[in-house]
């Protein structure tokens, strides 16, 4: 299990390692947040700004936007001059390459949402100190299951040659649960006032469990060299 752990550990260092170089993953993705924010809001007027309601659902469509270049993106590296082919050479179990590219995409989606969040509060008047840690531990629900989809599927776009938009395709529909059930669980904690929890909070846990379980057992599958 420990050397399990140390694989999943170093396969993460490595692709936020390759980030922190380049810096064109985080910096495309990040400007994309923001201009999606800034656009959205301009467009819905000052009526829909200033009740600060819209902010939950044009949060989701920044960071929907965001992440799906940022799986691309993630898994074009690894497909760029062999590394791919090198890696699954690894004596390593395929589950733990989803592993280290789940985490790492799940982490720069965290700097996304640090990024973008601050702008629509701005932009938006989105009050989040009514209940921060509610909306932490939706977004956090969320991100994983998103990120679980996004790894999974990037991996199986990134073999073919329809590339593009077709992840967009692909994963916006099978996010949709998630989408929904989250935006409902922050307009109830923000409008409502009501606690996190319910049918909302056990869709992402089950949304959560269901695809990571099931990316580990068929990413050996679905990736190719």
């Amino acid at each position: 299990m420990m050397q399990v752990i140390q694989q999943i550990a170093l396969l993460t260092g490595k692709d936020l390692r390759v980030e922190a170089r380049s810096r064109q993953t985080l910096g495309l993705v990040v400007v994309l947040g923001i201009l999606i924010v800034v656009v959205l809001g301009l467009g819905l007027g000052p009526q829909q700004v200033a009740s600060g309601q819209a902010a939950t659902a044009v949060l989701w469509v920044a960071y929907l936007f965001g992440g799906v270049l940022c799986f691309e993106k993630t898994m074009a590296v690894e497909r760029h001059d062999g590394a791919l082919a090198g890696l699954m050479l690894a004596p390593i179990d395929r589950g733990v390459i989803y592993a280290g590219k789940f985490i790492s995409n799940l982490v720069l989606m965290v700097a996304l949402a640090l990024v973008v969040t601050p702008v629509a509060v701005v932009m938006f008047g989105f009050d989040l100190s009514a209940a921060p840690w509610g909306f932490a531990l939706i977004m956090a629900g969320g991100f994983v299951g998103f990120a679980a989809v996004g790894t999974l599927f990037a991996a199986a776009v990134s073999s073919s040659r329809l590339q593009g938009g077709l992840l967009a395709m692909v994963v916006f529909p099978v996010s949709l649960p998630l989408v929904i059930a989250s935006t409902q669980m922050m307009l109830h904690l923000f409008r409502d006032g009501e606690p996190v929890g319910g049918a909302g909070l056990a869709v992402l846990l089950a949304f959560d469990a269901i695809y990571l379980v099931v990316s580990w057992l068929v990413f050996e599958v679905i990736l190719e060299p």
